[in-house]
């Protein structure tokens, strides 16, 4: 079928790989051995994609009817064996993977997913559908993320967590249902946040996690400190948030 595709510049293609109709494959991208890339896949350049890899197969979900929706990829982001990413449920929609992002074994991202970039899935991560990932996050092996949950930008989830709520931003969650940890402290100093910005984090932290205030009293809290960057996205996480985010914290961390 790669008659039907368009092909960049300097593209390698394993003869093994199946290629569908109104595919773009972007200049420097690497499809390995026994990838499958489905109809309707739009994928960017320097990419690299390994054996077993397969993109824009159907959603798993009932209420699909062989709609025309679509994949896009961005540039720059590799993905491992066996990861799968599959088409959306709905005319015309999109799951979409950015740019950057590091699909380790196993990955997968189902129906509407939407990805941000600079991202770490380890193996097996699972996103159900219609989950919203933000930018530079890191998921440790086998998280599972519910449907419609978002994970703010530099959280981090942990190995076999499970996320059923909102994950807010600069956070640490694990635990199955999911419990906030801590701050994400080493990400934010390694992405140049200052002194004063990881404190304002730790603060917000506190304010969510330590006095156990309804949702209505934390945005009060936090608007309050309206000159401060760190506590007006938190806010804005909040108040945008449908599943809520998640309120509990380890008990070993308790004061």
């Amino acid at each position: 079928m790669l008659a039907l595709a368009k092909i960049g510049k300097n593209v390698k293609i394993a003869q093994s790989a199946v290629i569908g109709a109104n595919v773009e494959i972007g200049d420097n991208t690497e499809i390995r051995e026994f990838v499958v890339i489905r109809d309707n896949v739009k994928i960017g350049s320097n990419n690299i994609i390994y054996p077993h890899v397969t993109i824009g197969e159907e959603p798993q979900d009932r209420s699909f009817t062989n709609e025309e929706s679509f994949v896009e990829i961005g540039d720059n982001n590799v993905l491992r064996e066996n990861v799968t990413i599959h088409k959306a449920v709905g005319v015309g929609q999109v799951t979409k993977l950015g740019n950057d992002n590091f699909l380790m074994v196993g990955v997968h991202l189902a129906h509407n997913a939407v990805v941000g970039n600079g991202n770490t899935f380890a193996n097996n991560v699972a996103l159900a559908g219609y989950v919203i990932v933000g930018n530079y996050i890191t998921f440790g092996g086998a998280a599972q993320i519910h449907q419609h949950c978002r994970i703010g930008d530099y959280a981090m989830v942990s190995g076999l967590a499970g996320i059923n709520h909102d994950v807010l931003p600069y956070m640490v969650y694990g635990g199955i249902p999911a419990h906030a940890i801590t701050t994400n402290r080493i990400a934010l100093k390694k992405h140049g946040f200052n002194q004063q910005e990881r404190s304002e984090v730790m603060n917000v932290f506190r304010v969510i996690y330590d006095t156990h205030a309804s949702t209505a009293l934390i945005i009060e809290e936090l608007e309050k400190q309206s000159e401060s960057k760190i506590f007006t996205n938190i806010c804005e996480f909040i108040k945008n948030s449908k599943r809520g985010i998640i309120t509990q914290k380890y008990s070993k961390y308790n004061d």
